[in-house]
């Protein structure tokens, strides 16, 4: 684990378990009572129940070293695969970081509702994202989540916060029964500390260095991850705004270039006012390809000149 988590603690009554090679047949590594599985780091791992009859349920409790601050971005990653005799798979997993050591004592769902009614505790949900689908037994499959720390935040719970009812399960051929369990081997878990987004006023950034696909204006997976720290960057720091300028290459005619870089400049404003920016805190314009970037000033063959630039300056409400 990662030296942002220093013990591990465990939050309900119930236990969840440690496999080990150094263990009898039951919890041993790579073969134990739920399967076989080798580590994804190292040689141990442990295993929690995500769903099981009368909404039982296993927790593991994580300290983190300080507690985090307020505002700034963090990511959380671990890796998950579910154990061969695990009948049932999660479709959605997440994580709840608190204020305080959290002991329950019973071994039943730990909802918002029964964390609300725990003394001085505050807590936030933070769903987390998979690189593959958790029905995996063979491999390991990784979740991460980053999220601004409210500054209260110095433990972590894994597990699953929803009760039997509401908890969203993949579809799988059999059909399953009463008894039917998802139970999955945990690994790997980080926590690092990310740096702030930051712009200087004044200064031109190429936030899209190639063409847009699949239209030529259409904001990609990359273009999107650019806007979400835009985004954050534009809430918390009220005196900026920002102006888009949208470019494109000389293949098409001068009209053509035109129009598309104005929509690729439209295209990044509009979202960012759909996130919540105010309509007067943006200006956007398309320049076509009246402004290459090989003119002499940038060698570097890497960038294109079908991109979006901005530029962040004082914000004048008048």
């Amino acid at each position: 684990m990662d030296v942002l988590v220093e013990d591990v603690s465990l939050p309900t009554s119930s236990s969840g378990d440690y496999f080990n090679p150094c263990s009898n047949e039951d919890f041993g590594v790579p073969a134990n009572f739920k399967g076989s599985q080798a580590a994804a780091e190292g040689s141990a791992y442990i295993g929690l129940y995500f769903y099981a009859l009368n909404d039982y349920r296993e927790y593991v409790q994580l300290n983190t070293a300080k507690t985090l601050r307020e505002k700034h971005p963090y990511k959380i990653s671990f890796q998950i695969s579910r154990a061969e005799h695990s009948q049932l798979a999660l479709k959605t997993m997440s994580i709840v970081l608190v204020n305080k050591k959290i002991k329950v004592p019973n071994s039943s769902v730990l909802t918002h509702s029964r964390l609300d009614l725990q003394e001085d505790v505050q807590f936030q949900e933070v769903q987390l994202k998979a690189d593959g689908s958790m029905t995996e037994t063979d491999g390991w499959v990784t979740l991460t989540a980053e999220f601004d720390a409210k500054g209260f935040e110095n433990h972590i719970l894994l597990g699953n916060f929803e009760t039997n009812e509401n908890t969203q399960l993949l579809k799988h051929n059999e059909v399953s029964s009463s008894s039917d369990f998802s139970y999955y081997y945990v690994d790997n878990f980080i926590l690092e500390e990310l740096p702030r987004v930051n712009y200087e006023k004044d200064k031109i950034y190429v936030m899209e260095q190639n063409p847009f696909e699949p239209k030529g204006y259409e904001l990609d997976a990359k273009a999107m991850a650019s806007i979400q720290k835009i985004f954050k960057y534009l809430k918390e720091n009220a005196e900026v705004q920002m102006k888009i300028t949208g470019h494109a290459d000389n293949i098409g005619t001068s009209e053509y270039n035109k129009f598309i870089s104005s929509l690729r400049a439209r295209a990044v404003a509009l979202h960012l006012k759909k996130l919540g920016i105010d309509d007067d805190r943006i200006v956007w314009e398309g320049v076509g390809d009246t402004k290459p970037l090989r003119n002499g000033k940038i060698k570097s063959s890497n960038f294109e000149d079908g991109r979006v630039e901005f530029v962040m300056t004082k914000f004048d409400d008048q």
